[in-house]
């Protein structure tokens, strides 16, 4: 086991040592929602007074381009609420590999799935957090939600995207049919169905926080989703993630030399280091993406200013008890190209 261990550090960290950008870069394209998400984390619904403009998310979208990111995830708020998202991903065509984004499925007709997987995007992830209109639309806040959720994926299948996917975050009001749930991604025709905990931040830390779950909820969700991780081995991809994962893995691996392998960046041209956490490290509309890569970001997580406010967050419910509140309108700002200490 530990000759095994050896090796795969090995592999990690020749792939992560010489690094000239990252390999993924997150990019928030709006904070706008149509939907009323109990539990969104992030608080979205109207844009950021800041947002970035048509002309400046193009810039970054150019920015990031330069750095020939292996994948860009095009991030929300809801993306199709983005009224130039197709600019943004003509301007990353061609200079990424992979362009993939999330999205609620509201507004996903068929002739927008059709014309985002003509343009480039091989990566759709469509958020379904329920077996049926209940479930979803009472989380989501919207009537009829589920449904145009259902449709967004049928559409996405149909128009052949490379990789389609569902997300899903356990509640109160679904975590037992959890089996059920994923029984009808797999009759959608999905590939991957992607679960992670329900955060007590955003709105998730005061509106939605009845629907939270106990240890023991948690404990029957989790089996039933290995029982089902079982059954369809081999024919879908069933995962259950830890969310602050990277916040404990990222330090540890920095401390061998091994460069952050994504940038994170929210719709007001924030530069972030995860996005769980209200601590920002730079701004695009100030200096270029490279020009932050070049000047510590690459080794961001080796940073003791940065590590000392992480290391506060050993599971999601100390998320409660950060502060700042992330997604409050409070920031930690440390910009390391300045030397701008918090």
């Amino acid at each position: 086991m530990e000759l095994a261990f050896d090796n795969y550090f090995k592999r990690e960290y020749s792939m992560l040592s010489k690094l000239t950008g990252p390999i993924m870069v997150s990019l928030d394209i709006t904070q706008k929602c149509n939907l009323k998400c109990v539990h969104c984390f992030n608080n979205s619904g109207r844009s950021v007074p800041d947002e970035l403009s048509d002309k400046e998310i193009i810039d970054v979208a150019n920015q990031i381009a330069e750095l020939h990111p292996h994948n860009v995830c095009l991030c929300g708020g809801e993306t199709l609420c983005r009224e130039n998202i197709f600019d943004i991903i003509g301007t990353l065509r061609g200079n990424v590999t992979k362009i993939s984004m999330v999205s609620n499925g509201y507004k996903m007709d068929f002739e927008t799935a059709k014309r985002l997987v003509d343009s480039g995007v091989s990566h759709i992830q469509i958020s379904l957090d329920g077996k049926d209109c209940y479930q979803h639309d009472t989380f989501r806040g919207v009537k009829g939600s589920f449904n145009r959720a259902v449709n967004a994926i049928k559409n996405v299948k149909v128009c052949g995207v490379n990789r389609l996917a569902t997300s899903l975050v356990p509640n109160k009001l679904n975590y037992k049919t959890v089996d059920e749930y994923i029984d009808l991604c797999y009759e959608l025709g999905v590939n991957d169905v992607r679960m992670m905990p329900f955060l007590p931040s955003g709105r998730g830390r005061s509106i939605g926080r009845n629907l939270l779950l106990s240890n023991t909820e948690y404990f029957y969700f989790v089996e039933k989703v290995k029982s089902k991780k079982r059954e369809y081995a081999n024919r879908m991809n069933v995962e259950w993630g830890d969310p602050l994962d990277h916040m404990r893995r990222m330090p540890f691996n920095a401390e061998y030399g091994l460069q952050t392998y994504c940038m994170e960046v929210k719709s007001n041209g924030d530069i972030t280091v995860t996005t769980y956490l209200p601590i920002v490290v730079g701004n695009c509309k100030k200096y270029t993406l490279k020009t932050y890569w070049d000047n510590g970001y690459d080794l961001i997580w080796k940073n003791k200013e940065i590590v000392k406010y992480i290391d506060k967050i050993q599971c999601i419910y100390d998320l409660d008890d950060f502060e700042p509140a992330p997604y409050s309108g409070e920031k930690i700002v440390f910009d390391i190209v300045d030397g701008i200490k918090p």
